[in-house]
């Protein structure tokens, strides 16, 4: 099994490493990589969950181990969810933005009308 993991997980890194080297890459280039990476870290996370809730694999590991995977992971999690956090809030102020803009677009061509139309 982690013969075949292995080897998975070298390919993957293998495919972000070409997909960041493509020049000349247009938005739905982009999208694909950004799912691809997305699918690729989800994958890791699971495989790790498994060995978290396999007290026979936990068991394997010392505590210097264990102390040295949960500093590192907790650093990268913070990294990802500090990241996370920050482009959702940019995401939700250009939003933001761009309904107060529509609505007053929205407004204006109403106010811009003079002639009314009913329908008896």
């Amino acid at each position: 099994m982690s013969g075949n993991w292995i080897q998975d997980c070298k390919r993957i890194l293998d495919q972000i490493k070409r997909m960041e080297d493509v020049k000349g890459q247009d938005r739905l280039d982009l999208v694909r990589n950004i799912r691809f990476t997305l699918h690729a870290l989800q994958r890791s996370v699971s495989g790790w969950i498994e060995w978290v809730d396999n007290p026979d694999i936990m068991a394997n590991f010392s505590l210097e181990e264990l102390l040295e995977i949960n500093k590192n992971l907790a650093k990268i999690t913070r990294s990802f969810i500090e990241y996370d956090a920050e482009i959702t809030s940019l995401t939700e102020k250009d939003l933001t933005a761009k309904e107060k803009k529509a609505r007053k677009e929205l407004t204006e061509k109403t106010k811009d009308k003079t002639e009314v139309f009913y329908v008896k």
